[in-house]
């Protein structure tokens, strides 16, 4: 089977890094405080405009690329997976990654770097538009995806109606649901929902 593993929020915990990190940030430079610390958008999370949310990435975007470990148990997944002969393709909406310039060449190097590091088994690496809601549905029909691990419900709403899909548990997606969707807490529940519940029949 070809199983896709998205990056932010599932390899990474990105919600936990935004919680380390911008409180801090945001007190001290913009004095806000958390608003809603359920959403996946900063700018959801201290009601801030858009200039604030781009002065916080572009303080951190670069430390969260490099220097944020793989969630416990990431590696171990994709070993077992490749093991198991299925193909492990990282379809990401990494921010930049998608683009012809030069951000974007050193946004798809620290990616491949940041996986090599954390040794993470994969067959491809698929760089999709974040600022297109459906652009990891196309990744997916163009790869032949038969299960996606994704955690943003705008992803797994999209890819559902032609991939199974399981859906990694996080604060921001605890309403999605619905026909080819399944919740997983962690890696080895997310491999054990492939095989002990027939998603890979």
């Amino acid at each position: 089977m070809n199983i896709g593993i998205d990056l932010d929020g599932v390899l990474t915990d990105i919600q936990g890094f935004n919680r380390r990190h911008a409180p801090r940030f945001f007190k001290r430079k913009f004095k806000r405080a958390v608003v809603d610390e359920r959403p996946y958008d900063i700018r959801d999370i201290f009601a801030c405009p858009e200039q604030e949310y781009q002065a916080y990435w572009s303080r951190y975007l670069l430390w969260y690329a490099t220097i944020e470990p793989a969630r416990g148990g990431a590696r171990e997944l994709t070993l077992k997976l490749c093991a198991d002969d299925h193909s492990v393709y990282i379809i990401s909406k990494r921010v930049f990654a998608h683009q012809h310039t030069f951000m974007g060449l050193l946004m798809r190097a620290l990616a491949r770097n940041w996986l090599w590091r954390n040794r993470i088994r994969y067959k491809a690496i698929v760089f999709c538009d974040n600022d297109v809601p459906a652009s990891k549905k196309d990744a997916c029909l163009e790869n032949h995806i038969d299960i996606m691990i994704d955690d943003e419900t705008v992803n797994i709403r999209a890819i559902a109606p032609i991939a199974k899909v399981i859906c990694f548990d996080a604060s921001y997606n605890h309403d999605c649901g619905g026909m080819n969707i399944m919740r997983a807490k962690n890696f080895d529940e997310a491999y054990s929902l492939i095989y002990d519940h027939g998603l890979s029949s």
